[in-house]
């Protein structure tokens, strides 16, 4: 990790319509929770997180309610992805923070060194995204620059337009992690 401070959001605020029923529960072959998973490499990373979760979902608050995390509440989760991001952004912005990385709960098996690795090159004005065999994957990581960027979104697209509009800050890092390309939208995508 360098020295500046910063957190990932885990984004668990989905309907999970492909899904079919709410997956952030859903148990993995490992007898884990998909989002005790993705919560699990995040503590191991040393990185700092919150949890972002819709306001209304009360199954996952009672489920992350005996963890010692801290859980943003967002109300516009029907907007989509990139309306949760801009909440949960705004929400932390009395924070001194240098950056944000924003995770996705259905990408549970990111390995937490990935995590930690692609801290290490964010800076306040750089959007860092892992890149596996040439194919970008998730975390992305963003400058303090891009705050009020991401607080500007809105819809269903995540952060992509920040990215198409400063092409220059980008920084796609290699990494030996395949799972920053896996994501769990189906319940046959589960292994």
């Amino acid at each position: 990790m360098n020295n500046l401070s910063g957190l990932y959001i885990l984004l668990a605020a989905g309907f999970s319509r492909r899904f079919g029923s709410p997956k952030q529960l859903h148990t993995l072959p490992s007898g884990s929770s998909i989002i005790n998973t993705a919560i699990d490499a995040l503590t191991k990373s040393g990185c700092d997180f919150v949890v972002a979760i819709r306001e209304d979902d009360t199954a996952l608050l009672a489920h992350l309610h005996h963890l010692n995390i801290s859980i943003i509440k967002v109300k516009n989760a029907e907007q989509g992805l990139s309306s949760v991001i801009a909440e949960a952004t705004e929400a932390l912005h009395t924070r001194a923070t240098d950056w944000i990385g924003i995770c996705l709960a259905d990408m549970p098996y990111i390995q937490s060194k990935t995590l930690t690795d692609l801290t290490s090159y964010v800076t306040p004005n750089t959007i860092i995204r892992p890149s596996y065999q040439g194919k970008p994957g998730h975390p992305v990581l963003f400058g303090r620059d891009y705050f009020d960027e991401l607080t500007q979104l809105a819809g269903d697209d995540g952060a992509k337009s920040i990215i198409k509009r400063f092409p220059d800050a980008l920084q796609a890092i290699d990494v030996e992690d395949s799972m920053v390309l896996y994501d769990i939208d189906k319940p046959e995508s589960v292994r």
